[in-house]
């Protein structure tokens, strides 16, 4: 959900009838007589049903559709211990010192948490955070680690950039659906959509991109993407199948892109923020709101360290 932008060439990154059972074949013997055959109504005694139809047992139809939320969820309930090791803020990590900081947008103030030490002497690029208390940052070397946010602990994951070719990429979390808790990783590079399976270290490609761009997801089960190279800016909302664009929100009042140095961005309780740190001397990263009818304002200024990644888990507030 946060990237450093690298602008260069944009790089860094389908019935049958039933015959009446009463009418007989009979067999004639030669020279007899063929009694009369009584007709109903003749007499007082009923003819005789021969074939009687048997009850047939109505079989119910079955029950085809797709069960209601409630089932799908206790089909499927989340563990015991979900979302109570990931706080429902943004989180953010500084360039500079790799200190993981949450922000509140409702009191617009970080705090904190402490500096996150993988050994890499590489400085972060992006961040993602899932909803079992665990941020994986990627390095500028396209590395990437699994670090504990009860204790800070890191550990390198399986994810090879040598063996997947993906090349830099931002990276956000989406549930399946708004019915279940299970959720998958995404990755967009410079013009991909994946998906990473951070047990195999594996990408799945899904679909195309139109350029460089940052993801974040939520617990309806939506993908969204910032692409701060096109002309305006867009935030699109994404089809998971094929990375095909559901939803754009053009941001027009947005930094030129050869004026940006960092950006990231994280989905919050329905609406956008955007961190973004322009080039020149003296500058930290600015913070921008973009609410889901695309107003977007600049709402805190010069923070006082350079934000390169943020995300939300799928336990905050969609």
């Amino acid at each position: 959900m946060s990237s450093l932008l690298v602008l260069i060439a944009c790089s860094d990154f389908g019935l049958a009838k039933v015959e009446d059972p009463r009418v007989a074949e009979a067999e004639l013997d030669t020279g007899a007589e063929v009694p009369e055959v009584e007709q109903p109504g003749d007499s007082g005694t009923p003819p005789l049903d021969t074939a009687a139809e048997e009850p047939v047992e109505e079989v119910p139809e079955a029950d085809t559709a797709a069960p209601p939320a409630e089932e799908t969820q206790a089909d499927d309930p989340p563990p015991e211990d979900d979302c109570t090791e990931t706080d429902d803020l943004i989180y953010v990590i500084a360039r500079d010192d790799g200190v993981l900081h949450t922000f509140d947008p409702a009191s617009l103030s970080f705090d904190s948490l402490g500096r996150v030490n993988c050994g890499t002497g590489e400085t972060p690029g992006s961040m993602s955070v899932s909803r079992d208390g665990v941020a994986y940052v990627r390095y500028a070397d396209n590395s990437l680690y699994a670090v504990d946010l009860a204790t800070m602990s890191c550990a390198r994951t399986s994810y090879s950039d040598r063996a997947t070719r993906f090349d830099s990429f931002g990276m956000g979390y989406s549930t399946d659906s708004s019915d279940t808790w299970r959720e998958q990783l995404y990755v967009a590079n410079e013009d991909s959509l994946g998906i990473l399976d951070l047990s195999t270290g594996d990408v799945a490609t899904l679909g195309r991109m139109a350029s460089q761009s940052e993801l974040t997801g939520n617990a309806d089960g939506e993908l969204w993407a910032m692409l701060p190279l096109e002309q305006p800016a867009e935030l699109v909302q994404i089809d998971k199948a094929n990375a095909h664009v559901l939803t754009t929100i053009e941001l027009r009042a947005f930094p030129d892109p050869s004026d940006i140095d960092t950006f990231a961005f994280a989905t919050w309780s329905g609406d956008f923020y955007v961190f973004v740190r322009e080039h020149g001397m003296g500058r930290s990263t600015d913070v921008y709101k973009v609410t889901s009818g695309g107003s977007m304002s600049v709402v805190m200024t010069d923070i006082g360290f350079d934000v390169v990644g943020a995300g939300t888990s799928t336990c905050a507030p969609s």
